[in-house]
């Protein structure tokens, strides 16, 4: 979640265009981070000894870790602890920047800092951005007092994650009475909860979904589109009421539902999750009842 986000802060501030983000994403899963951007960006060291010790080694037959333990300027534990990093998204992401000189050994921390301030975040809440732990990222951006919503808010990012886009990030969710609806597709979860879920967009922002969740491929947004999307909230549904019994909570599921034109719905409990997945931007509603 946090590649895209600092990404995309870095291409308002001009450090790189947006088609330059989305060559360097998503990370390769075998790329590795090197110690040298992991000891900046944890700063266990600073830029300037990252930098000169760089300068220093001969590559060939030094390693930057080891060295940098002989040299006194970290710990055995604290190299064994950077070590832990170098399959971070974030590190690979950092590392891919500053190969690309997007940003420098000494400007990063820089950027990260002046994002940090532009978004609001905490210490803690950027280090469980950069640790993608996902239950506290969840915490940041959809703050539920519901834990059961706050469960399907999980399971639905966990999903997109894993079918349609490893990056896929979400704006700070608000409630709402009343939304009018773009083209859409819904599912009404019944039993021990009583909800109605629905995923939206403009245009064809639906792509986003029916375009990687099943084999075919539509140039604009379809009844069939739709009607992929609405399998997909129904995978997302299946794998939430599974995840839900676990705690003896009973949910059922109604068939999927999807139109051409959204309806205005109102009610006293709507939640309302900004997503952004494949480059479109997304709205998940939470239609809650009593």
């Amino acid at each position: 979640m946090l590649n895209r986000l600092f990404g995309n802060y870095l291409v308002e501030k001009g450090k790189l265009t947006l088609e330059q983000l989305n060559i360097l994403l998503p990370v390769k899963k075998e790329f590795k981070a090197g110690l040298e951007i992991i000891a900046v960006v944890t700063k266990a060291m600073t830029p300037t000894a990252v930098q000169e010790l760089i300068n220093s080694i001969d590559k060939e037959i030094e390693h930057f870790g080891e060295t940098a333990v002989n040299q006194g300027m970290i710990t055995d534990d604290k190299l064994d602890e950077l070590l832990t990093y170098q399959s971070n998204d974030f590190m690979k992401f950092a590392q891919l920047l500053v190969d690309h000189g997007y940003v420098l050994y000494d400007t990063i921390n820089h950027e990260m800092d002046e994002f940090q301030q532009k978004r609001d975040l905490s210490d803690v809440q950027l280090s469980a951005l950069i640790h993608d732990d996902l239950d506290q990222c969840i915490n940041i951006f959809v703050p539920l007092k519901s834990p059961q919503l706050k469960e399907l808010a999980k399971t639905l990012v966990q999903t997109m994650r894993r079918l349609i886009d490893k990056d896929v990030y979400l704006e700070k969710a608000y409630t709402a009475h009343s939304v009018q609806l773009d083209k859409y597709a819904c599912q009404m979860i019944v039993g021990d909860m009583h909800l109605k879920f629905y995923i939206s967009a403009s245009n064809d922002g639906l792509l986003a979904i029916a375009n990687h969740f099943t084999g075919d491929t539509y140039a604009t947004v379809t009844e069939d589109a739709l009607d992929s999307v609405g399998e997909f909230i129904n995978c997302v549904n299946g794998l939430f009421a599974t995840n839900m019994s676990y705690d003896n909570i009973s949910v059922d599921m109604n068939s999927p539902e999807y139109a051409m034109e959204g309806p205005f719905i109102s009610n006293e409990m709507l939640y309302v999750i900004p997503m952004h997945v494949n480059g479109y931007s997304l709205r998940t509603v939470f239609e809650v009842y009593q």
